[in-house]
């Protein structure tokens, strides 16, 4: 899941607590356009720090012409009631009135903020407390909770990215001053465990993070994700080019209309192409090799030669009227630019890079397709296996009726 495969036609909430991982949130989907909305919880239990936050998240969103909807909530007295951890009975809070703002605006999901170094934090702490593969999977990047999906576009960005981001565009944030609190035991992790580990292995929060994806992909195994990676990492697709086809392909399935054909990804051996909701995996060789031409065969048809409905059915050949032709038939591939007439166009051209995308050809087809033109005029006379142009079809008054035919029935 990442900000870039997010619908532009659907409403998303944010959850803005006005600290740097969601402040750099609201601002990138701000960015690419999307439809938001922030929702700022005030649960009193910082005093004045919590007023602060709700005041700049405000201001915020003021700025940056965010619509924005604060809740305020007496969590003390609610945990009490319900006999709970203040920090339990405030994420039930929060969610709960997420899943409430979501159904009432009937948004698509609510996005938390939630980072690389979060996830390795969870991992951590789900391990120490003895956790099984479900709690080592740790946070998913899109996840239905009580009909709730929270998703966590942020998940493979570190925090220093994140820090970077903001000081970049000059933008400042708010710091909750409990998260220097080592009481809390994901506090203690990231203050104390997480820097000590660093210093075995720099990429220690990658590295946990990619722990806990493999961990998902393991519980899952009949997941579409699951069978991308099972499918395309043998043809050498990194782990983050096969998130990235499985996120476009799942955007791709959810829009009415084709967002994202014509899109390809590279590895060393393969070219995966994204083909109006369909994959086309080719090898390399097949696309830079040159192919063999195939021969242009014209002839001459008997003047009492009269084609029938099964000559026509045959799109390896087509029948000219000779009259037309002003010059020597060429054969080639199609070129950019490359108009002609299609058969029962009586006016006008049409680019043949429209023709064959209405006609919803794939890129590796259309980068192999062949025309035979007339070399006096440079007019398309047959779009090789497809189309004839209107201009040379025979007629009742055409004499001289020439056939070409094409020397493989592969031939693009």
């Amino acid at each position: 899941m990442n900000i870039k495969h997010l619908s532009p036609n659907k409403l998303y909430l944010i959850a803005l607590s006005g600290g740097a991982d969601s402040i750099a949130l609201a601002l990138m989907m701000k960015r690419e356009g999307l439809r938001i909305m922030a929702l700022h919880c005030n649960f009193h239990l910082r005093g004045k720090e919590s007023d602060r936050d709700e005041e700049f998240v405000r201001l915020f969103c003021q700025e940056q012409d965010i619509p924005l909807e604060i809740k305020h909530f007496d969590t003390l007295t609610s945990a009490r009631q319900h006999g709970v951890s203040i920090e339990m009975e405030a994420r039930e809070l929060r969610y709960t009135w997420f899943a409430e703002m979501s159904q009432k605006l009937h948004a698509e999901a609510i996005c938390v903020a939630h980072h690389q170094d979060d996830q390795a934090e969870t991992l951590l702490l789900n391990l120490i407390r003895g956790t099984g593969l479900r709690g080592l999977s740790a946070m998913y990047p899109d996840r239905t909770i009580n009909g709730l999906r929270i998703l966590r576009p942020l998940l493979s960005y570190s925090k220093d990215y994140i820090l970077d981001y903001l000081k970049s565009r000059g933008q400042e944030y708010v710091t909750d001053s409990t998260n220097l609190e080592r009481e809390a035991l994901r506090n203690c992790i990231r203050l104390d465990v997480i820097p000590m580990l660093r210093k075995l292995n720099p990429n220690i929060s990658e590295c946990l993070a990619r722990t806990a994806e493999n961990v998902r992909m393991e519980l899952d195994k009949d997941s579409s994700e699951a069978y991308y990676h099972s499918w395309l990492s043998p043809c050498g697709f990194t782990r983050q080019q096969i998130l990235d086809i499985h996120a476009h392909v799942q955007e791709e399935e959810g829009n009415e209309t084709p967002a994202h054909t014509g899109k390809t990804w590279q590895s060393p051996t393969h070219i995966l192409l994204l083909d109006r909701k369909q994959c086309i995996l080719r090898e390399l060789t097949t696309i830079t090799n040159t192919p063999s031409m195939p021969t242009l065969c014209v002839e001459r048809m008997p003047d009492d030669f009269v084609p029938t409905r099964k000559d026509f059915l045959n799109k390896n050949q087509v029948f000219v009227d000779a009259s037309q032709i002003q010059g020597t038939l060429i054969l080639r591939p199609i070129a950019n630019g490359d108009r002609f007439r299609p058969f029962g166009m009586k006016h006008g051209t049409k680019l043949v890079s429209d023709y064959l995308t209405d006609r919803k050809v794939n890129l590796f087809d259309k980068q192999s397709q062949l025309v035979v033109t007339d070399s006096h005029t440079d007019n398309i006379v047959w779009l090789c296996d497809r189309e004839i142009d209107h201009r040379y079809s025979i007629t009742p008054h055409t004499t001289t009726i020439l056939r070409l035919t094409l020397s493989s029935a592969d031939a693009r």
